[in-house]
């Protein structure tokens, strides 16, 4: 009989000592699991503050250079804020040939990223005057007297420099670039890449003998390097002159081009009729779109 009992004490102790172990194997799991899963919140949490303390890289007036050798090369659009960096020069391409629609296709891929480039370059040193207003440094004062002279501020009033800074909407450009250099295929785009029809009045810049004279006067169109360069003095043209003053007066006020393209009956002979045909361009082609594009 006592045999028997000690048998079944030992019965018992094994199977508590066994679910005792079971038991602390549980906890100690447990235990472990919720450690790591508190490292991983711990990581996660600490990943997320570098991602948010990580400061994004500012690529405004940055871009890449492109010299296009073949049509195939130039980059799609494939929606409004998916413009690439890139300033395309086409010296040895031409858009002749094409049907009407790829021709105007590929002419707007071409225009609108190295145009955007162009703006954003003007509003980011427009910004820099800005911050001129309040204080200024000997530095300063230098840079804005170049300012002064190259926007024709001949009261030297930083808040006309800054007005007069102000870039016209791309809708504009693009409505004056198309009917201008007949989207891309004129001899003066090709040959100079003179996109606008700017006159020369200079012997000494680049440039080449109009197709027809004006009043018995042989007419000079100016010569560019790239299309940028077209751009950019295009921007500055409207910028400075004064026969656009009134353009510049609305643009203050605006960005619609139907308000501001009126204002530039000076830019042709032929005046209103002009302007008309630039309103029915923006229309027409729904140039006005690409004033709310943005770069990738």
């Amino acid at each position: 009989m006592k045999i028997k009992l000690f048998i079944l004490y030992l019965v018992i102790v094994t199977l508590n000592y066994c679910s005792s172990e079971k038991n602390s194997n549980i906890e100690k799991q447990q235990v472990k699991q919720e450690v790591e899963k508190k490292n991983d919140v711990e990581e996660e949490t600490l990943e997320e503050k570098q991602v948010i303390k990580e400061p994004e890289k500012d690529l405004r007036g940055t871009y890449k250079k492109i010299e296009l050798s073949n049509l195939s090369e130039i980059q799609s659009i494939k929606n409004r804020r998916e413009v690439p960096r890139i300033v395309y020069s086409v010296d040895k391409i031409s858009l002749k040939g094409l049907s009407i629609s790829k021709k105007k296709e590929l002419f707007l891929e071409i225009m609108v990223p190295t145009a955007m480039i162009a703006i954003e370059e003007v509003e980011l040193e427009r910004e820099k005057v800005k911050k001129m207003m309040d204080n200024k440094t000997e530095q300063d004062k230098k840079y804005l007297s170049e300012l002064y002279k190259k926007y024709r501020v001949e009261d030297k009033n930083i808040k006309t420099l800054y007005n007069k800074m102000k870039p016209a909407p791309i809708s504009v450009l693009l409505s004056q670039a198309t009917l201008e250099s007949a989207w891309g295929t004129s001899r003066i785009f090709e040959e100079a890449n003179n996109i606008f029809g700017v006159w020369s009045v200079d012997p000494n810049e680049p440039r080449i003998k109009a197709g027809r004279a004006r009043a018995h006067k042989q007419v000079y169109l100016k010569k560019y390097p790239t299309l940028k360069e077209s751009i950019d003095d295009y921007l500055h043209l409207l910028a400075r002159h004064k026969a656009y003053s009134g353009f510049r007066e609305k643009l203050q006020k605006t960005n619609d081009y139907k308000v501001l393209i009126p204002k530039l009956d000076k830019y042709s002979e032929m005046g209103k009729v002009y302007t008309d045909r630039l309103l029915k361009t923006v229309s027409y082609n729904k140039l006005y779109e690409y004033d709310s594009y943005e770069f990738k």
